[in-house]
């Protein structure tokens, strides 16, 4: 069944693919994978090779850019050696797990590859606690790692998309527009400070 599914789902990404592009020239394509924080455990009977080659059939139908999330912690070396162009995770609460695999990710951003840094919580009573200059740090905190293997801070904001911790289809109206907001002060305080 798993590989009828993939090729299912390659049929689904391309058919939005080809809907998109009937509006936009450039498409970026996501699969969103939540069980992948399940792979080594008891409940996951796929070995990590069978679940790369399952989602990488998936991703052959997408012609332009590609990316997987995942909203939990999980062996992101998988997924960071995936055919993606773009790597979008749950900053906010699992920032410190993508940073145990500090080569991986470094070799992906070399290769030109972005990363989606989902640091704006999507729950409601969590969004209430934080504000642009808590986000700012808590950002600032996930990237410091990076800078101190040797990245630079300017290659790591170029090749980051900020985005929501995860969907919001669970929030508010009012929850949903504050979201956007910060996503788009904390896009424009990034720029302007590491822009060149």
């Amino acid at each position: 069944m798993a590989d009828a599914v993939a090729g299912f789902l390659k049929l689904k990404a391309r058919w939005e693919e080809t809907f998109l592009r009937s509006v936009a020239k450039q498409t970026v394509i996501f699969v969103d994978e939540p069980y992948l924080t399940s792979l080594g455990s008891a409940f996951v009977a796929l070995s990590n090779e069978q679940v790369s080659s399952l989602i990488s059939e998936t991703l052959s139908g997408i012609e332009g850019l590609k990316g997987v999330h995942c909203c939990g912690g999980t062996d992101w070396s998988l997924l960071l050696k995936l055919p993606i162009d773009i790597l979008s995770f749950d900053a906010y609460n699992y920032a410190d797990s993508l940073l145990c695999y500090e080569a991986d990710l470094k070799s992906f951003i070399s290769a030109g590859k972005a990363v989606a840094w989902g640091i704006v919580p999507n729950d409601e009573d969590t969004l209430k606690k934080e504000s642009l200059s808590s986000l700012l740090d808590r950002f600032g905190e996930a990237l410091s790692p990076l800078t101190r293997s040797g990245i630079s801070i300017k290659k790591l904001v170029a090749q980051a998309l900020i985005t929501p911790s995860c969907g919001l289809a669970s929030l508010s109206d009012e929850a949903v527009e504050e979201v956007l907001a910060l996503l788009a002060q904390l896009s424009e305080k990034m720029r302007s400070k590491y822009s060149p």
